[in-house]
């Protein structure tokens, strides 16, 4: 079936345009193109509305009661379920949230766990990925390992260290055989110096991205790590790496994925984990397209009914507001324990900051944009930087072909993940409404296909 998006402000790479495009057979077939009289393709109205790239989370460990690395929260015994039924349950119902957010494409994100229960888990995720005939299981992208290499207690966030292991390729190798291939984003941080060169050295053969994050690694450490392969930095200044002013070392985590140009940074841009100021400091530092916006949720993002919580040992507590996520028992601390933030409103956060004018730290004012070129920003954070970074957003020989692998942007030939939204401004604030959602060029309106269960 052909679809025809008709009347929208189509966001194409080099901005806005009031322009129609044609999606065939789940890949985006024409842009402008005519219309006609042909029957067999459904018409869809935006009216005006917002036609955006469907958003791309490189960094979440789950939402609607599911978290990837122990299952299902049963609300009733508030413990988690991790048989194998309930498991793909709840993994599907929660890839079924994430679109309807505007999220098309996921980079899941495991804790720390024993090497035991992470295999099964792989397992799981291999089946779900092999036989289920869901449309949401093309939202999942990959495994995301995030907790498993990890090493300074000083510098363990909410993640229990009696789960970390020494980097090593042939533990990693078990994990990347149970997961049948589905391991595309690994955090080895570089303080274990050659056991962590090693596997980024290996990952980076195998074109899997070699992320640092939670890292006491100095900038010498960092650095070698960085001439190995390391290219992804973790929720940057979300606490736990590592810094310096002082001349030593070449300072630390910090000074050396600012100083090089290869990296991307991941940001959460909830308001809570990085202040605005800082955040805006980072995007000027690096450069947008080195930006890349991840909501780092947690199972209870859209949970209504529970408010504490333990999981893996570590208790976590709802903020009063309902916005963040504290460490329980630690308020003075500041402590947080993931997100409660999805991508639509990471998008109208970023594109809200962009749009004002904004004191810095490292930076005496931060300039409005026109919100056109904000916009583009914005999106390029939310959508093209995470694809570029996958390597998903076009052919190696830097033309796009036609793959339902490519996604990021809205251009011919590309898979047809779609966002239709109003996008509004209140005062000096922006709100983004999702009208529709285009799904691999299936549209996602239907009410059963948004229907997830009551958790």
């Amino acid at each position: 079936m052909k679809i025809r998006i008709i009347d929208g402000n189509v966001l194409l790479p080099n901005g806005l345009r009031k322009i129609d495009i044609e999606i065939k057979d789940g890949v985006i077939s024409k842009i402008g193109a005519k219309k006609n009289n042909d029957s067999s393709v459904k018409i869809i109205e935006a009216n005006g509305k917002y036609v955006l790239p469907g958003f791309i989370d490189l960094h979440t460990n789950g939402i609607a009661g599911f978290d990837l690395t122990n299952g299902f929260y049963d609300v009733s015994t508030n413990k988690f379920l991790i048989e194998e039924e309930k498991y793909l349950h709840g993994l599907d119902n929660s890839l079924k949230e994430f679109a309807k957010h505007g999220t098309t494409l996921v980079a899941y994100t495991t804790l720390e766990a024993s090497i035991n229960k992470l295999k099964k888990i792989f397992k799981f995720i291999a089946k779900y990925k092999n036989e289920s005939i869901s449309l949401y299981k093309n939202v999942f992208h990959g495994i995301y390992m995030e907790g498993t290499f990890m090493k300074d207690i000083r510098f363990c966030g909410a993640h229990n260290p009696k789960y970390f292991f020494k980097p090593s390729i042939s533990l990693f190798e078990e994990f990347h055989d149970a997961a049948e291939g589905n391991i595309k984003i690994v955090n080895v941080v570089p303080e274990w110096d050659e056991p962590a060169l090693e596997l980024i050295k290996h990952l980076a053969s195998k074109n899997i991205i070699c992320a640092a994050g939670h890292t006491g690694a100095n900038g010498n450490q960092y650095l070698k790590a960085i001439q190995n392969g390391l290219t992804l930095a973790i929720h940057v200044l979300n606490g736990p790496s590592s810094s310096s002013f002082k001349p030593f070392e070449n300072g630390g985590a910090l000074e050396a994925l600012l100083k090089t140009e290869t990296m991307h940074v991941e940001i959460i841009p909830d308001g809570y984990h990085v202040d605005k100021s800082y955040i805006l400091d980072i995007i000027k530092r690096k450069g947008v397209d080195k930006c890349i916006a991840i909501s780092d949720s947690m199972f209870v993002t859209n949970l209504k009914k529970i408010r504490e919580f333990e999981i893996n040992n570590v208790a976590g507590k709802i903020s009063k507001n309902g916005k963040y996520i504290r460490l329980a028992g630690k308020e003075e601390e500041n402590s947080l324990f993931g997100s409660v933030l999805t991508m639509d409103k990471a998008f109208t956060n970023l594109l809200t900051w962009f749009t004002n004018p904004i004191e810095g730290v490292w930076n005496r004012i931060h300039r409005p944009l026109k919100f056109e070129q904000a916009l583009l920003y914005t999106s390029r954070m939310c959508s093209a930087n995470p694809a570029k970074l996958l390597g998903i957003y076009s052919s190696r020989s830097g033309e796009v072909e036609s793959s339902r692998n490519l996604t990021g942007s809205i251009e011919v030939g590309k898979c047809a993940d779609v966002i239709i939204s109003d996008i509004k401004k209140n005062n000096d604030e922006y709100k983004l409404k999702i009208a529709n959602v285009i799904l691999n060029g299936k549209l996602l309106t239907d009410k059963l296909l948004f229907k997830t269960n009551d958790v």
